[in-house]
Order: structure tokens, then C-alpha cells, then sequence
């Protein structure tokens, strides 16, 4: 098979799983009609994680439909990211040795769940720590509490993928051991500038004055780091 013929099948095979990605979006957005499925998720989220005494605005007409836009396609990228995963297990795997194909799947299952439990993390602790803690400071000016429901919905989703990659780490530190980028004691000697750029990466993406969330990222992400180092000396 020449180079043409790769690429095109390797299109073939994203094209599937975008047509799956669409479909589900517009499923999201429209049914049920009367209160769709990302309208539901929306409630959930602002009565979850919206602050009390803060409200939500509109600043165009637009603003309430992308944002239910931008639901159903994030909704719709997780419920169909399992056919994704498969199309590209199906295009790749027959190129790869046995031994190969053992490191994908060692590799893929941890990660997703690292993931998941990344972004579950940052939805139930991260978030809602950092909303409560930063929108006080607007009473004590004087101020109207205000959220842009873009702003709401991109900073929640934002948070989520950040930490949910930020979890990842375990992997990252592995495969580089694995690819032998660093040696297995590499990690064990760095683990204090490990420490510094965790807290200089927590202050940067979680700005709160108290440290509260600061600290609250940076625990589970040493652990990770932990987590890494033993995986890679084995």
C-alpha cells in the first residue's frame, strides 16, 4: 500500500468517527425538544458549581446557543471517544509487533482512567474551591457578581481537560524511561524541581490568593509523580 492509499484510509477512518461525533452533537442539542439533553447537563453543572449569589448573563444573542453548542460537542466527544479509540487501534495495531501492541494497551487503559479521574477531580474539588474562594472578593468592593454563561461553560470544561492531562503524568514519566529519553533514576533525583513546578503551574492555573487550591492540586500531583517514579524503576 503506497503512501496515497495510507492516507486515505487513515481519513477514512477519522471521517467515521467524526460522522459519529456530528450526529451525537445534534442529538444532544435537540432531543429531547422541549429540554435538551445539554440543557439538562447545563442545570446540573450551574446548580453544582455555580457560586451562590452570582448570575448568570447573556452578553449577545448568541451566547446561550454556542454555549449549548458547546456542551453537546464536548458531551458528544466523550460518548463517542471509545469509536475514535478503535478506529485508530484498527489503522495502527496491524503495523505493530506483538510486543508493541502490548505497550498500547498498557498504556491506553491507564490513561483514559487517568483522565477521567482528572477531570472528575477537578469538577467536584478544584472548581468549586476556586469559584467560592475568588467571587467574595467582588462583594467586598462593592461589585455585582456577573457570569458570562461562555465564560462559565469554557472555564469549567478548560479546568477539567487541564487537570484531567495533568494526571497523565504517571504515563508521560513511563514512556519516557520506556523510549530511554531518561533513566529510571532521573525522576528520584528531580522530584524537588518536580515539586516547584507543580506549585508554580498550581498558582498559574488556579488563582487564589489563599493557596487553598494551590495546595489542593498539588498533592494528588505528587502523588502521581510518586506513582511515576515506581512505575519507571520497574
Amino acid at each position: 500500500m503506497n503512501f496515497f492509499e495510507e492516507a486515505r484510509e487513515f481519513v477514512r477512518n477519522i471521517l467515521v468517527w467524526v460522522y459519529f461525533l456530528v450526529g451525537f452533537s445534534f442529538l444532544f442539542f435537540l432531543l429531547p425538544l422541549d429540554h435538551s439533553f445539554s440543557v439538562i447537563i447545563f442545570e446540573i453543572i450551574k446548580h453544582d458549581l455555580l457560586p451562590s449569589g452570582v448570575e448568570l448573563m447573556v452578553t449577545n444573542p448568541l451566547s446561550a446557543f454556542l454555549a449549548q453548542i458547546q456542551i453537546s460537542f464536548l458531551l458528544a466527544f466523550l460518548a463517542t471517544l471509545p469509536i475514535f479509540l478503535y478506529k485508530m487501534m484498527k489503522y495502527f495495531l496491524p503495523a505493530l509487533y506483538e510486543k508493541e501492541k502490548k505497550i498500547i494497551f498498557w498504556i491506553l487503559f491507564p490513561s483514559i482512567s487517568l483522565f477521567f479521574a482528572g477531570c472528575t477531580f477537578a469538577y467536584f474539588f478544584l472548581i468549586p474551591i476556586t469559584f467560592e474562594v475568588l467571587y467574595p472578593y467582588a462583594i467586598t468592593i462593592g461589585a455585582v457578581s456577573f457570569f458570562s454563561v461562555g465564560e462559565f461553560i469554557s472555564s469549567v470544561f478548560g479546568f477539567m481537560m487541564a487537570v484531567g492531562v495533568m494526571f497523565l503524568l504517571p504515563i508521560f514519566m513511563a514512556f519516557l524511561n520506556f523510549l530511554g529519553v531518561v533513566d529510571r533514576d532521573f525522576w528520584m533525583s528531580k522530584w524537588r524541581y518536580a515539586l516547584a513546578l507543580f506549585l508554580l503551574f498550581s498558582a498559574i492555573i488556579t488563582p487564589d490568593g489563599t493557596g487553598i487550591t494551590m495546595v489542593i492540586l498539588v498533592v494528588p500531583l505528587m502523588v502521581l509523580y510518586g506513582s511515576g517514579m515506581i512505575i519507571s524503576r520497574r
